[in-house]
């Protein structure tokens, strides 16, 4: 790691310790929001292209629903912390459209890192308060649009197995193995893994 990389993330780490995030590990900040099972998530997504000259940081804001993420962990092997739903910055900002933040050498790191915080604090901080409430996530997190294809069919399961309503993961479980089959591909035998541990998993 450069002295850039670590500096202009120690800088962000420092400036979003404010708005109450606190590292996990470097590029992942979680924030405690008072109830036990749920934090805010926050990846800061690194471009080093242009290194040593500048370094970029993409903020990508999300919630972490700790039930769900135990269970996306043990039957699906995700890496905790788990992002249940994430969104880049930029596309929740006016603009609607990729944001990063330029850290170049020599430049002022502190000041830099100072706005990349704020605007995740004013433009990502709601997009954390909406879907850190369970009842929010668990009933609106289908039609969203956040989760990606690949992901849709380990989350929702989980979501209502953990609801209570078995019956209805079961079936969406079923119907995505009726879709793969016996396809030989990556994500085809990892959901036929995740598939045999849910069945065997008391919620």
């Amino acid at each position: 790691m450069t002295s850039l990389e670590k500096d202009s993330q120690d800088a962000c780490a420092s400036a979003l310790r404010r708005y109450g995030f606190v590292p996990k590990r470097r590029g992942i900040l979680l924030q405690p929001r008072g109830v036990k099972d749920v934090t805010g998530w926050l990846g800061l997504n690194l471009a080093t292209w242009a290194l040593p000259a500048k370094m970029q940081i993409n903020p990508v804001v999300g919630v972490r629903h700790v039930p769900l993420e135990k269970a996306l962990v043990e039957l699906a092997d995700w890496k905790a912390p788990v992002a249940c739903v994430s969104k880049p910055l930029g596309y929740l900002m006016p603009r609607n459209t990729f944001a990063q933040w330029d850290f170049p050498a020599g430049g002022d790191l502190v000041a830099i890192a100072e706005d990349l915080a704020a605007a995740v604090a004013g433009f990502g901080q709601p997009f954390i308060d909406k879907w850190a409430n369970w009842d929010t996530f668990s009933e609106g997190v289908t039609d969203a649009g956040l989760l990606l294809d690949n992901q849709k069919l380990f989350v929702l399961p989980l979501v209502a197995a953990i609801n209570g309503d078995r019956r209805r993961a079961e079936s969406l479980i079923e119907q995505e193995l009726d879709r793969i089959d016996d396809a030989p591909d990556v994500y085809s035998k990892s959901y036929r893994l995740f598939a045999e541990k849910f069945a065997a998993r008391r919620f």
